[in-house]
């Protein structure tokens, strides 16, 4: 079914896959119905192939021009820059360009504007997620002021309460900003429940921190989470592993069968180099070619068992012009270029990613322990004022410390998971993966934070029996 969801005014890599597979096709000589039928029918290529489904629908169904399908079809379209593209294709057609000499400088065009857009939102990316991890601590520094002083001058709990909303919400908004803005294009398709396991796993953790208001929950339910997102964080490693590996075996694979012009041969050259990860899967693949598989179900099967969104859609790619007997050289040439592309914008986000990562550790643990003294200064101000009757500037007597140390565990773990979600984002993985950071910084925070509310209760007590806090004389 068509998504009409999908409106953004950018290029993502499943659009450049696409023109990659689009070209591949038209250089192996299919005609343009038979192109559009195909486009439509692979998945990988999401949202893009709702549209061509529907070009090719009235096309073949309803006996529409191939340019008057285009212009049915354009009002549904939401991605800016397919709309645009539409177009000239729907005019290339018409003039009878040469459809893989325009394929080609399309292909080369939106990957320059690709890759130009990228890096202007690294360098902005760096800037707004350093001024994000300061507020965020900011934040809590606030929060530590204002409940101080609302406990010294009893200005009453909900007074804390109202700010602390107010505090929440400013994260969670900034938190959406950023993904609105960094939104990563990776996609987990392992495992198959990996998206709802994980919403499932935090919002879990999230009720049961709201109901039973323990520090001890806190710290089982990061460990859980952790847990999960450790299989989440070995799978996604292991893709990541796959994915470069499988673009030293398209440029072997392409090359050497541009060259010798037999899948078996080819495979068996290819084995002969450094493959890394995607040797074992080679050999499969080098098996099943043996006791004769069709060569399109071969690089299905192999695309599936490496997990990998891309690896799937250069399989089409490259499975489609094997198919019909196409220019593998040029066409392996032309995708490798791609992924190469991808890749090194991805390595490159993976780097800005480590370095937040790190500074919201650092925040994050300084922000809790923060936290953690805070509690122990007011209970012991608490006693302090309590027994010193003749100090009655300050009202303490009617605090209500287990109301004031909820709110604040409750905004460090809000601040955990806000923080996840933004780490996950800067590194532009899966949201799934966030599960990993979230459940981390949630063990983090209570370690922090208990650590630093014994050692001031420790302070305060020493320095109570040294004799240094005493009643006044009386007049």
């Amino acid at each position: 079914m068509l998504n009409l969801r999908n409106k953004k005014d950018e290029i993502d890599p499943h659009y450049l896959f696409m023109a990659t597979f689009s070209l591949a096709l038209f250089s192996s000589g299919f005609p343009v119905e038979e192109v559009l039928h195909r486009l439509g029918s692979q998945q990988y290529f999401s949202p893009y192939d709702g549209y061509y489904k529907r070009i090719s629908n009235l096309v073949s169904g309803y006996g529409f021009k191939i340019s008057a399908a285009v212009t049915n079809t354009l009002n549904l379209v939401g991605v800016t820059p397919f709309k645009q593209f539409l177009i000239r294709f729907s005019q290339a057609i018409s003039y009878g360009d040469n459809l893989v000499e325009f394929l080609s400088r399309e292909l080369e065009t939106e990957s320059t504007i690709f890759r130009a857009v990228n890096e202007r939102k690294q360098e902005g990316m760096n800037t707004f997620l350093a001024l994000y991890g300061t507020l965020n601590s900011a934040l809590v520094f606030l929060i530590v002021d204002i409940t101080i002083l609302s406990v010294l001058y009893n200005l009453g709990a909900n007074f804390v309460v109202l700010l602390s909303v107010a505090v929440s919400m400013v994260s969670a908004l900034m938190t959406l900003v950023v993904y609105v803005l960094y939104k990563p294009y990776a996609k987990m398709i392992f495992p198959r429940h990996g998206y709802a396991m994980s919403v499932a796993a935090l919002a879990s953790s999230a009720i049961l921190i709201m109901v039973f208001r323990t520090p001890q929950l806190i710290f089982v339910s990061g460990v859980g989470l952790l847990c999960l997102g450790i299989y989440f964080k070995l799978n996604e490693r292991s893709i990541d592993r796959i994915e470069r590996d499988y673009l030293v075996f398209v440029r072997y694979f392409t090359r050497t069968f541009d060259v010798v012009g037999t899948l078996k041969h080819s495979l068996l050259s290819v084995l002969r180099g450094e493959l890394g990860t995607m040797r074992d899967i080679v050999k499969k693949m080098q098996v099943r070619s043996d006791l004769g598989v069709d060569k399109v179900k071969i690089f299905r099967i192999m695309g599936e068992e490496t997990k990998s969104h891309m690896v799937l859609m250069g399989n089409a790619v490259l499975a489609s012009t094997l198919e019909a007997g196409g220019n593998i050289g040029y066409v392996g040439e032309k995708l490798s270029s791609l992924m190469e592309m991808l890749l090194n914008i991805r390595g490159r986000r993976e780097q800005n990613g480590k370095t937040f990562e790190t500074t919201v550790y650092i925040l994050q643990g300084t922000s809790a322990a923060v936290g953690g003294a805070l509690i122990s200064i007011v209970d012991s101000f608490v006693k302090l004022f309590s027994s010193l009757a003749t100090y009655s500037i300050f009202n303490v007597s009617s605090a209500n410390i287990p109301e004031v140390e909820f709110l604040v565990l409750m905004i460090l773990v809000l601040l955990s998971y806000a923080n996840g979600f933004a780490i996950s984002i800067a590194y532009g993985k899966p949201m799934a993966t966030s599960v990993f950071y979230i459940g981390l910084l949630l063990a983090l925070t209570l370690v922090s934070y208990e650590a630093a509310l014994l050692l001031t209760n420790s302070i305060f007590s020493s320095i109570t029996l040294s004799g240094q806090l005493t009643q006044p004389p009386a007049q």
